[in-house]
Parts: C-alpha cells; sequence; structure tokens
C-alpha cells in the first residue's frame, strides 16, 4: 500500500516555472497538470490528438477555476502521439518555438500489458510508448533544460521524473533483449517489465551524464543542476487496468482496497520534481509513493546496462534521422 503521508499542497509556488507532463489528458498525468497549475505554473500537457486534449484542457479549467477563481492558468496542450517518433519529434520543435525555459519533465504517459502491436517506426508498442519516445523527447530537449539550468543558483531545479512501474521486475532476465526488443512471443507483461525496466535505466543515464564527477573529468559542466529521478506511482484505479491483461480481477481489487486514485498517484512525480524536500543524492534512485527510496531489482542497478541501452537507443535513433 502507497505511504501517502505527502500532499501537493507543501509544494512550493511555481510561478515562472516551466513543466511538461506527457499523457496530460488523463489518469496521473492528469492530475499531475491539474496541481501544477494550480501552483502557477505554465505546464505543456501532451496529448495524442486534439480532441483528448481540449476535453481535459475545458476540465482542468473548469475544476480549478471553480476551487480558485483567481488563478490564471497557462496548459499548453501539444498533440503528441507516442506511437509515431515523427510526432514526439514534432512536438519537441513545438515546445521549443514556444518557450525559452523547461524546468521538468515528467515522462508519465504510457501503457500497459496490451496485446502485440508494432508501431510505425518498427518497435514493439510498449517498448516504444513507455520508453523510446520518451527518451527521445528527452534527448531533443535537453539543450533547454541545460541552458535553464545553467540559469538557475538553486541546484535540481531542473528535473527529469520518470514513472516507471514495481513492474519492470517482469523484465528478461538479461534485462533488455537487444536482439528483438519486440519479444513477440514472449509474455505481455515481459514486454511491459522490459519497458518500464528502461525507463529506471534511462533515468540512471541521465543522473550519471549530468551528476557524476571523475577522477578524469572532474564535476560535471552543469555542477549538479539537473536531476533525474524513476518511480513507481502506487496501484493506481486508472484506465490502463481496464484496457490490459486480467482485466476481469480489476473490480475485485478495488472492493479489497488495493488501489489508489488517479489523483494520489500523482503525488509521487509531484514530489519528484518540484519538492523541496527532494536532494542532490536522490538523483538517479528509484522511489515508491510518497518520496520512499527503494532499491529496484538487480538489472535495474547495472550501469553497463543502463550504458548499454543508452549508446543503443542513440544509434537507433540516429539511424532513422530523428536525432544527428
Amino acid at each position: 500500500m502507497a505511504r501517502l503521508n505527502w500532499s501537493p499542497s507543501s509544494i512550493p509556488s511555481l510561478k515562472g516555472r516551466t513543466y511538461i507532463v506527457t499523457g496530460g489528458n488523463t489518469g496521473i498525468g492528469y492530475w499531475t497538470v491539474h496541481h501544477f497549475a494550480l501552483h502557477g505554473a505554465t505546464v505543456f500537457m501532451t496529448c495524442r490528438n486534439a480532441e483528448r486534449c481540449n476535453a481535459a484542457l475545458s476540465a482542468l479549467q473548469t475544476s480549478i477555476k471553480q476551487s480558485n477563481p483567481p488563478i490564471t492558468l497557462d496548459i499548453r496542450p501539444i498533440i503528441m502521439d507516442l506511437m509515431s517518433l515523427r510526432s514526439v519529434r514534432e512536438a519537441a520543435t513545438k515546445i521549443l518555438s514556444e518557450t525559452t525555459h523547461l524546468h521538468g519533465i515528467v515522462n508519465s504517459a504510457g501503457i500497459m500489458a496490451t496485446p502485440f502491436a508494432m508501431s510505425e517506426d518498427g518497435y514493439e508498442s510498449q517498448f516504444q510508448t513507455n520508453y523510446l519516445a520518451h527518451w527521445l523527447l528527452t534527448y531533443l530537449l535537453l539543450p533547454l533544460l541545460e541552458s535553464t539550468a545553467a540559469h538557475e543558483d538553486q541546484p535540481g531545479s531542473v528535473r527529469i521524473v520518470n514513472v516507471s512501474s514495481m513492474g519492470h521486475a517482469a523484465a528478461p532476465k538479461e534485462g533488455i533483449n537487444f536482439a528483438d526488443t519486440a519479444l513477440a512471443q514472449s509474455f505481455t507483461f515481459r514486454r511491459y517489465g522490459q519497458s518500464k525496466l528502461a525507463n529506471i535505466l534511462h533515468a540512471k543515464s541521465l543522473h550519471q551524464r549530468y551528476n557524476h564527477a571523475s577522477a578524469a573529468n572532474g564535476p560535471t559542466t552543469n555542477n549538479n543542476k539537473i536531476w533525474a529521478l524513476s518511480l513507481h506511482p502506487g496501484n493506481v484505479d486508472t484506465q490502463l487496468n481496464t484496457q490490459s491483461w486480467g482485466s476481469a480481477l480489476v473490480p475485485i481489487l478495488r472492493c479489497l482496497g488495493v488501489y489508489i486514485t488517479p489523483e494520489e498517484g500523482s503525488y509521487n512525480s509531484l514530489w519528484a520534481v518540484a519538492s523541496p524536500q527532494v536532494t542532490a543524492g536522490m538523483s538517479g534512485e528509484y522511489f515508491v509513493p510518497v518520496g520512499v527510496k527503494k532499491e529496484p531489482s538487480k538489472l535495474a542497478r547495472d550501469a553497463q546496462l543502463a550504458d548499454k541501452l543508452w549508446e543503443w537507443t542513440k544509434k537507433e535513433m540516429r539511424s532513422k534521422g530523428f536525432i544527428h
């Protein structure tokens, strides 16, 4: 059960700060956007299509205005289909054209234990939606994150948060099957576990690049100003449960009180990306709700696997022309 002894009300004003939330039209992404906006932040809310973005934006405006009429909202819808890496690159380009600073990315969108499918880019749907698309979005926005961090006095003012899952433990025995990331012959939760393991390894690679000091190179040029964390949001009662394998168990689990609400599910992300309680030593680590450091699987702690995944992904994205 999640330890919900933390509330977004403890977050200070975020006025003048800018964030991105993927999958902001539904579930924990929606509530992450809600609390960012409530605290005065500018929020880029990505959604798969305009209809979903507009519906979410209308609902957010109505609910926040009813409870807090004086607040001026700055929520900016961005169309981004995670099953199309071209769409991800276009979304990043649009964001770069609309802001000169970026204080955080919450890579929140995802699918869970869905039937086997391949994207237009040639990758398995869960691996692309949960990991590859978020890697690409983050990579394309790193220069903006770096320039924002360079103008901030406080280390950790700029953060990247990857929403993973305790399901990362279901990854293949080798962690990432680089020879066959599609895992077409594997159980759907094996594919899900691989994608969620990749989320944690991604955060570790980002941490290593921005916060590691070596004897040869000394501290990084960003002076520990960009932090990266990964997390499990809790057992959240969202549409993922009704769309995945095993959905018949959902009503039973609800009766047993296993689930937390989508709003409660956003708390760990909000804590990780905006709470003053987060320290430099927490960057690169994995957390369960709320703000509780937990050791992930052995594979998720493998620095060599994290490096290998980073280089493999960079090579893939470069070969397809999405990065230079």
